[in-house]
């Protein structure tokens, strides 16, 4: 169990994160993306595909026409300006998160992300 202390000194980091560029950008970008009808489309479709393509792969198949697919919706998706700036600021966000892992993992000489990974 955590101790009290440790507790309120996490909920004061992740105060400190909530109010990052990082992460109100993260929101923004995301929000921007579900708003963009054009790109949920786009997104679904790819899921949908994605799904077929696991589940020939599953059972040995190989469909080039579906790869053809997947990858010209990807290329699509990867020209949108939404789908580009969500990707941008998710990896900053995540870069964030990273950091504060390290400097964690330093100061206490145990590299608890190991644990996880």
């Amino acid at each position: 169990m955590v101790s009290e202390e440790i507790k309120e000194k996490a909920l004061v980091l992740a105060g400190a994160i909530l109010e990052s560029e990082e992460y109100r950008e993260f929101l923004e970008t995301e929000n921007e993306l579900k708003q963009d009808k054009e790109a949920q489309e786009l997104l679904a479709i790819f899921q949908e595909k994605q799904r077929e393509f696991m589940a020939m792969q599953l059972s040995g198949e190989m469909n080039e026409e579906l790869v053809n697919e997947l990858s010209e919706i990807q290329k699509k998706l990867n020209s949108m300006e939404s789908v580009i700036k969500f990707i941008e600021s998710y990896q900053k966000f995540v870069n964030l998160l990273g950091e504060i892992g390290e400097i964690i993992s330093q100061e206490i000489q145990f590299d608890f992300g190991e644990a996880y990974r």
